[in-house]
């Protein structure tokens, strides 16, 4: 149980104080124009922890100091105070205690939505269904009706014009209306688990890619033509092996060549191999010719051996090429292939000790290089090979693939919940068909009925299509701004019974609402207490409060309430007792009398 007991203000030097005494069920306040009915609906707002400025308004500027609200819960018995120069000067205590140190609005409301959570394990359900911290706050869209959206039946809860409350009610709604919670929360647990897992690896990829960046710094230190990727180890560490192998074979007993000899050199085999390739053709040239020689002397015996009448002409040219193969050595000109090679492997280690001496004389000393190589082969080590970017991507595309299904899964939608709602409303408008013209006329439409439709939270009046099969409906479009604002108290009254019954909600169990008869003539407001009487039918006055702020008597509007109180008597004008109307003064400067 729930229950707001009294409102007591005090006047701006604490030396006079003013109490509201509430009641379970129907709190009725009568008040003229210009009495504070409005100021008292928004002030029970600012008790409950909203964050308005009241000081400067006109109604509390220097009459108001502070207000003390007294509630019951389950029994227990507290005091809530705030103060209105200051929005973070409040106090939460037992009846019983007295005052402590004052706490900052953030920790009131904390301390309020501590008091209204029935239970632990729906609100951290609520927080990983929405993935924030939904308190109170959020569910007083349900609790405040005011005079300013009466009518709307599009986003028709009140606080809706308000982005701060218009941008969570989607991820509520969806929440109310969902039967796959166990799921999502399974689904859920699987998108931490794989956001966590995915979190780790882009750590160690992060701290790879710094790995690598610093290897390859050193590389640059050492004059190695070489880049680590991360998959070249072995070659980078035979890189380094070799050039450190260079730095000891610096001799004690023998000095260093300078670059300009070691250029010199270089040159030297450059041109030695390309002498080397050039003799390599020529060696290709005489083996030709050679081989041409051999075909010739073989086909000229041929000739012989088949024409032994032409010997006399073929045996002078057979002695002259023999003669001439037998003075030039071939042998001489064939060279081995492997010079070259050798002679090229020279080449290539001569121009790495050149590179080496560059970077040693250019930049870099020797103690430094040495601590170079230290560091790549520590850095090394610290690469980690243990997981491939597939991986990584895998594990990105099955968090993508959870993610998906949980969104899928949290905007589908309980059908037979929003069904029960919407029967739930049209039962209750259909309370005041006897009282009310324009009910009377809309039942009278062929299976007239109030849909309520969760995408844009809407109310929507139906009939029955004639035009189609049987059991369809069209939406049924009425312009009476009455009958609008009576279909919207009625949803509130249906989802404040539904919330109320479930009992896992951060949810005040009141309702607030202001001058709710402005739009109704004589012949349809009795209509009001037809719909609240039948709301309280099936449920008790001490599990719903509701706070009714009008200029007619509960009597005009056929409203059975537990306790009705005038805005204006005798000894006030008005809500704040405190506060008092300036009188008017004429040229003379004198009060004008009435």
């Amino acid at each position: 149980m729930f229950k707001l007991e009294k409102l007591v203000l005090h006047n701006i030097d604490d030396s006079k104080t003013y109490t509201y005494e509430f009641c379970a069920g129907i709190n009725y306040f009568v008040g003229k124009n210009d009495s504070g009915k409005t100021e008292f609906y928004t002030f029970i707002d600012y008790m409950l922890g909203a964050n308005f400025h009241l000081y400067n308004r006109v109604w509390f500027k220097d009459s108001l100091l502070f207000a003390e609200l007294y509630l019951n819960c389950d029994g227990i018995r507290f005091v809530l105070t705030r103060y209105l120069n200051d929005k973070n000067k409040n106090f939460f205590n037992y009846l019983d205690e007295e005052r402590g140190e004052s706490i900052r609005l953030e920790e009131y409301k904390a301390r309020i939505n501590r008091l209204l959570a029935q239970d632990d394990n729906c609100l951290r359900e609520l927080r990983s269904f929405v993935d924030e911290d939904l308190s109170f706050r959020t569910f007083t869209l349900f609790n405040f009706l005011g005079e300013g959206r009466q009518g709307i039946l599009n986003d028709f809860f009140d606080k809706c014009s308000d982005v701060r409350y218009s941008i969570k009610l989607p991820a509520v709604l969806n929440y109310i209306f969902n039967k796959n919670l166990a799921e999502i929360e399974k689904l859920k647990e699987e998108e931490a688990r794989l956001a966590s897992l995915l979190e780790r690896l882009e750590k160690r990829i992060a701290q790879n890619e710094e790995v690598k960046n610093r290897v390859n710094r050193q590389l640059e230190v050492l004059g190695i033509d070489r880049v680590f990727s991360g998959t070249n180890t072995a070659d980078i560490q035979a890189a380094i092996e070799e050039f450190q192998s260079l730095l000891q074979k610096k001799d004690v007993s023998k000095k260093t060549r300078t670059i300009a000899e070691l250029e010199a050199v270089y040159t030297s085999l450059d041109e030695q191999i390309k002498i080397q390739l050039t003799t390599e053709a020529d060696c290709k040239s005489f083996k030709a010719s050679a081989q041409k020689q051999k075909d010739l002397l073989e086909n000229l015996q041929v000739l012989i051996e088949t024409k032994p009448e032409y010997a006399y002409l073929v045996t002078p040219i057979i002695q002259l090429t023999t003669e001439l193969d037998q003075s030039i050595s071939f042998s001489k000109y064939l060279l081995q292939e492997s010079t070259t090679k050798e002679l090229k492997k020279r080449r290539d280690q001569i121009r790495n000790q050149i590179i080496a001496e560059q970077s040693r004389y250019k930049v870099y000393s020797v103690p430094e290089k040495i601590k170079a190589i230290t560091l790549v082969k520590e850095y090394l080590g610290f690469y980690d090979t243990e997981f491939s970017a597939a991986d990584v991507k895998g594990i990105r595309s099955k968090l993508r693939e959870t993610r998906e299904i949980i969104r899928h899964l949290q905007n589908s939608n309980d059908t037979e919940k929003i069904e029960a709602l919407s029967d739930d409303i049209t039962t209750l408008y259909k309370q005041s068909k006897d009282v009310s013209d324009l009910v009377e006329y809309d039942f009278a439409n062929q299976g007239f009925r109030i849909a309520y439709i969760k995408n844009g939270n809407t109310l929507q009046p139906q009939v029955s299509d004639e035009d189609v099969e049987s059991g369809t409906s069209k939406n049924y479009y009425t312009g009476s701004m009455a009958r609008h604002t009576l279909i919207q108290l009625c949803g509130y009254l249906a989802f404040l019974r539904m919330l109320i019954n479930e009992k896992k909600y951060p949810l005040a169990p009141i309702l607030v609402i202001d001058h709710i008869s402005k739009p109704f003539d004589s012949k349809n407001e009795k209509a009001i207490g037809q719909v609240l009487n039948g709301a309280f039918s099936d449920i008790h006055a001490d599990d719903l409060q509701v706070f009714m702020f009008d200029d007619k008597e509960p009597s005009n509007l056929a409203i059975t309430a537990n306790s009705t109180t005038n805005l204006v008597d005798k000894t006030k004008s008005g809500f704040n007792p405190f506060y008092h109307i300036p009188e008017e003064k004429g040229p003379n400067g004198l009060a004008i009398e009435d």
